[in-house]
């Protein structure tokens, strides 16, 4: 969907090897994918040489297209399943201006904010009237 909106995108030159390796090279790096604790687990060498492609130029790619698409850990659009339900800021929430625990709120609003993230959607809180 966000390739979609962009006036130009760099995929309409260069090898599609280079970009494919690349694609998978951004998205598997925000979800670990490079860190052996993590699976799955593969290298960036080896996703160079499925495609036959040079490190150094899927990696400049790589950065091009995280930077293009605003990709980071934990990104909700781009995240796997696993990431996204054992993303440690889900238990935290903002409440005038700083990160608490959920669980330091009432729970009340702690469902508030459960129900509005389980829609897409981030609460904040701000208990003092300036």
């Amino acid at each position: 969907m966000k390739l979609g909106r962009k006036r130009d995108v760099p995929f309409k030159r260069g090898k599609i090897e280079i970009w494919a390796a690349a694609v998978i090279h951004a998205i598997g790096s925000i979800n670990f994918l490079f860190d052996k604790s993590f699976e799955p687990y593969v290298t960036a060498e080896e996703i160079c040489e499925y495609f036959g492609t040079k490190k150094s130029t899927v990696s400049s790619k790589a950065r091009q297209i995280k930077d293009m698409l605003k990709m980071g850990y934990y990104d909700s659009d781009f995240s796997t399943q696993n990431m996204t339900e054992n993303n440690p800021f889900n238990n935290m929430v903002m409440v005038d201006g700083l990160i608490v625990p959920l669980s330091s709120i009432p729970e009340d609003l702690q469902e508030m904010v459960k129900k509005e993230r389980a829609e897409g959607r981030d609460i904040e809180f701000t208990t003092q009237q300036e």
